[in-house]
């Protein structure tokens, strides 16, 4: 329309003839023909002179004088000035902006004109946006202000320029604007949290720990996106935040909960699948500790006179790691203490209202120290290993009774076989020596037969006495059956060997009031049989050498020793060289 307004205004300049002139432009070849919106020319007395296909709506609210346009209009033809007007279009709402431009007669703005150009302009999308932008930054505004989120604004110095109405973490908006967040929240200058109110670039749900108005802490999930200017200078940030403490507290209960349920089936399953009591033990021990993060546990079992006694334990053990053990009494079965350099948590395991253990816990000092949830997790846990140890206190007992003899105590003959299996795989690997004794009392016979089977049985319950009391701790010493026993030497030598069985022989001395006479005293024949590290045996290879020994004490002259025939080296491989 720029070559339609010069043509315009090229016919102003003409002067004479000029409605003549602008009504040419509106021939069809004219460019107010071509003008998109309603374009006409009028006279000074208002009548239409030309007009394009256009015109129509707007010339009809011209002609009514009491218009808006209409006034607009005769005012410009009056005056010669310009004039604006507004024309809504029935049918369509549509509202169009007519200018009016007056053209010949007297200087412009000192008389009546002798034309004017009439352009309409459709102002209807105009209108609808800034309709919706109005619409659209109410709704914000409101959901801003509604909103438990906040919104925030920083400049390049890092403070606080916006900050929603409603403020934020019990500051008011008025307080917190200027203010630097990192300090006002209590962030790390170098922490990620403190950054995102500076991001240059975008964060997503960037979890803040922030500290409240009344100093309470409160989780925040930040988003932000860096504010550029046109010339690409970073001008600061904006963004929002929730926050999230309620549900990430809720959360953190459901996940304790999870967490309990996962650890009890777990320390179930564990103790559930492992046979041996020990291995029972070890992996509770270990589970509970992993469980509760915990730097160390140890499992008890409470004594009989009183007191605890260690189970198991799993991590590094402190100083004194029994102390917390003394707090616990059948008033108070739990508790939550500080040492030097640990956090510790204790509580009675309990089976029929009795107490039959403990379980303790430690953290170092610099981690979480326990709270309420640990404690009432452990509460549950201690509620199935008191069965767990009642159950292991049970199985002891039975292995206790199928291992031992039932009269004097004494290992059996099934579990004297098992240990010497074991005892003697470790020595052929160490390649140690060890003897075996086999004793056979002297004149038992005579006490059954003359004073009866439970003099008899005290005779033999004294005799095990007798072997206990002249054994080292680590020996092993059997009741095999009947007036057999038998009694390993764990690495001795053939001197050492013979030395005991003589110290065993002078201790007969002590049977001396279970003999039935003074001819008939009850004593020991005892067969030794020295196990070789060049020569290894079986064991009953070994037994048979030492009872062959014995009784060749018994066909001799009784209460003696006899040192068996040294084993048969082993056979020569073929190709090699005996040892």
């Amino acid at each position: 329309m720029t070559g339609a307004m010069r043509q315009f205004s090229d016919a102003l300049a003409l002067g004479r003839g000029l409605p003549r002139a602008l009504v040419r432009l509106f021939a069809a070849d004219g460019p107010f023909a071509r003008y998109p919106g309603p374009a006409a020319v009028v006279d000074g007395n208002g009548r239409v002179l030309a007009a394009n296909g256009k015109a129509g709506e707007m010339l009809a609210d011209a002609a009514r004088g009491e218009t808006k346009l209409g006034l607009a209009l005769h005012e410009a033809l009056m005056e010669g000035t310009p004039a604006a007007a507004a024309v809504v279009v029935p049918e369509t709402q549509a509202m169009v902006s007519v200018t009016i431009l007056p053209a010949g007669g007297a200087s412009a703005g000192t008389g009546p004109a002798e034309a004017a150009l009439l352009l309409g302009q459709d102002m209807t999308l105009m209108r609808n946006l800034r309709a919706v932008l109005t619409e659209s930054r109410q709704r914000y505004k409101d959901l801003v202000e509604i909103s438990s989120d906040f919104a925030w604004e920083t400049d390049a110095g890092g403070k606080l320029v916006f900050v929603s109405p409603r403020g934020a973490l019990g500051f008011r908006a008025e307080d917190m604007v200027g203010r630097d967040p990192g300090t006002l929240f209590g962030l790390e200058s170098s922490d990620e949290s403190a950054l995102s109110f500076v991001t240059k670039t975008l964060c997503e749900d960037v979890t803040v720990w922030a500290r409240r108005a009344d100093g309470a802490h409160a989780c925040l999930l930040v988003s932000s996106v860096p504010v550029i200017s046109e010339a690409g200078e970073w001008r600061g940030a904006r963004g929002v935040a929730r926050d999230v403490t309620e549900a990430r507290e809720r959360d953190a209960a459901l996940a304790r909960a999870n967490a309990r349920e996962q650890l009890l089936a777990y320390i179930v399953r564990q103790i559930r699948d492992e046979i041996a009591p020990q291995n029972m033990m070890n992996a509770a021990a270990a589970t509970i500790g992993k469980g509760f993060g915990a730097a160390g546990c140890r499992i008890y079992r409470a004594l009989r006179d009183g007191g605890f006694t260690l189970a198991a334990e799993y991590g590094a053990v402190p100083e004194a790691p029994e102390a917390p053990l003394s707090s616990l009494s059948p008033g108070t079965d739990r508790c939550r203490g500080k040492g030097t350099d640990h956090f510790v948590l204790a509580i009675a395991t309990r089976y029929r209202h009795a107490v039959n253990g403990a379980i303790s816990l430690w953290r170092e000092i610099g981690a979480r120290d326990f709270d309420s949830d640990d404690l009432a997790l452990l509460s549950e846990v201690a509620n199935q290993m008191g069965i767990a140890i009642e159950q292991l206190a049970n199985h002891e007992e039975l292995e206790r009774i199928s291992s031992t003899d039932t009269l004097t105590g004494l290992v059996n003959r099934r579990l004297f076989i098992e240990e010497m299996g074991r005892r003697l795989g470790d020595t052929e690997r160490r390649r140690r020596t060890g003897a075996l004794l086999y004793l056979d009392l002297d004149n038992f016979k005579c006490i059954n037969d003359s004073l009866g089977h439970h003099r008899g049985d005290v005779a033999l319950v004294a005799v095990a006495d007798v072997l206990r009391s002249k054994v080292r701790e680590n020996d092993v010493v059997a009741r095999l059956g009947g007036d057999e026993f038998a009694v390993w030497l764990e690495d001795a030598s053939a001197d050492e060997a013979v030395t005991k069985a003589r110290e065993l022989l002078a201790a007969a001395g002590e049977l001396a009031q279970h003999s039935v006479d003074s001819e008939h005293a009850l004593g020991f024949s005892i067969g030794v049989a020295i196990l070789e590290a060049e020569a290894p045996e079986r064991l009953d290879q070994l037994m048979a050498r030492a009872d062959d020994a014995m009784y060749a004490v018994k066909r001799a002259a009784k209460g003696g020793v006899q040192v068996a025939l040294p084993a048969s080296p082993p056979p020569r491989a073929a190709g090699g060289t005996q040892r």
